[in-house]
């Protein structure tokens, strides 16, 4: 109970996205893909500050997400029919036809990380981190952000 929990945290992170990355290098992007995923999931109702709150991200660091997939082509900004002030998340043709090979990627992903694991197993272990997050609510930690980009 040495070690800090992070050090297995990040090592099976790097190995999770190291084998998504190799995936995914066709895509003109390499970063951001789970956001495009909860744009589409949530039918591209979502403004730029709901993605922020679902995922915990500052307004800034928003705008860079967003310009970043802009630029590259999948997604726009979008008035807000309901809200002028807001702007919904819009996704491209481009995006739209890369999704479900994103999503099917982090599926098949999902498979090979609990290979030999019982349902069972998989829910203690969504059950654990759940706990753990919960555990780590009540801290307020620096805020910190992880880039992983493809080599």
């Amino acid at each position: 109970m040495n070690e800090p929990l992070a050090y297995p945290l990040i090592s099976l992170t790097k190995k999770y996205l190291s084998f998504f990355a190799k995936e995914t290098l066709a895509l003109k992007i390499d970063r951001y893909h789970y956001i495009l995923m909860l744009i589409d999931d949530n039918h591209e109702n979502l403004t730029q500050k709901a993605i922020g709150d679902l995922l915990h991200l500052d307004k800034s660091y928003m705008v860079n997400i967003i310009d970043y997939l802009s630029s590259n082509g999948y997604v726009f900004r979008e008035k807000n029919p309901i809200d002028r002030r807001q702007q919904l998340i819009r996704l491209t043709d481009l995006a739209r036809q890369d999704v479900p090979f994103i999503k099917n990627v982090y599926s098949e992903l999902n498979k090979k990380s609990f290979n030999n694991l019982s349902r069972a197993e998989i829910d203690i272990f969504n059950k654990v981190i759940a706990v753990i997050q919960d555990n780590l609510a009540d801290s307020q930690p620096n805020e910190i952000h992880l880039e992983i980009k493809k080599k």
